[in-house]
């Protein structure tokens, strides 16, 4: 029991020992060339997609907002040792049923919940259950009516159950994979 906490501890220390990645900043640094490269040959589709651009950036600004004061929450009344007793390495089939609700439950855009996950993963959120959440955000209790209604309720049930299963699956996977950290 000692050895796989130490073990745990060893891969939380190992990723927080880790350098910055590049690849965001390579990322960033290869879309603006590309963005000059256009509107260097034509003006008019630079414009274009600058426009793009503002309109796209006023549209994810609110979920930021949304997803920057969950992730302050967290922060504040959400310590690392509650986090990992709940959704750590040692949760248990608590910690994926969390993991199942939650991903059920959620709204908004998928793409707003990957910062708040990343923090939950440094905090020790096991990757299995974050998997877990993002493959239940498939399940939308508010359209399981109407997908009754069009398919029939048989259907709709055994699709909800076979998407949490298999969520389950790919989290163990996932868990495996990872199992010695990112």
């Amino acid at each position: 029991m000692k050895t796989e906490n130490k073990k745990t501890q060893n891969i939380h220390l190992k990723r927080k020992e880790k350098k910055p990645k590049k690849g965001p900043r390579v990322f960033m640094l290869i879309s603006i060339l590309l963005f000059l490269i256009v509107f260097l040959i034509d003006k008019e589709k630079g414009i274009t997609a600058l426009t793009y651009l503002y309109h796209l950036t006023l549209e994810i600004l609110p979920f930021l907002a949304v997803v920057f004061v969950l992730m302050v929450l967290v922060n504040l009344f959400l310590s690392p040792e509650i986090i990992k007793k709940h959704m750590g390495e040692n949760s248990g089939i608590k910690g994926w049923l969390l993991a199942i609700v939650a991903g059920i439950i959620s709204l908004g855009a998928i793409y707003m919940w990957f910062p708040l996950l990343k923090d939950l993963m440094n905090k020790g959120v096991k990757p299995g259950l974050v998997a877990v959440f993002l493959y239940n955000r498939g399940i939308k209790l508010h359209w399981l009516p109407l997908m009754a209604f069009y398919f029939g309720v048989k259907y709709v049930v055994i699709l909800t159950v076979v998407t949490v299963l298999v969520s389950v699956l790919q989290g163990i996977i996932i868990d495996l994979v990872f199992r010695d950290g990112l």
